[in-house]
């Protein structure tokens, strides 16, 4: 159980930082993620990974 917490936290950071980079310099996908965050749901993260990204997105727009 400990194992795989671990494991799906590393996946969630993986890809928190993958839509991070591609919102920072697709403004497009940005665009997108802000108007429509179920977008969100195609990838397998937490909800936790889900919220981080909503914060930084609007991070990223002002």
């Amino acid at each position: 159980m400990i194992l795989y917490k671990l494991v799906s936290k590393q996946k969630d950071a993986e890809v928190i930082s993958e839509i991070l980079l591609k919102a920072a310099s697709e403004p497009d996908f940005r665009n997108s993620l802000i108007k429509d965050q179920r977008i969100l749901d195609k990838y397998n993260i937490s909800r936790e990974a889900k919220f981080i990204i909503k914060n930084s997105i609007s991070d990223l727009t002002q």
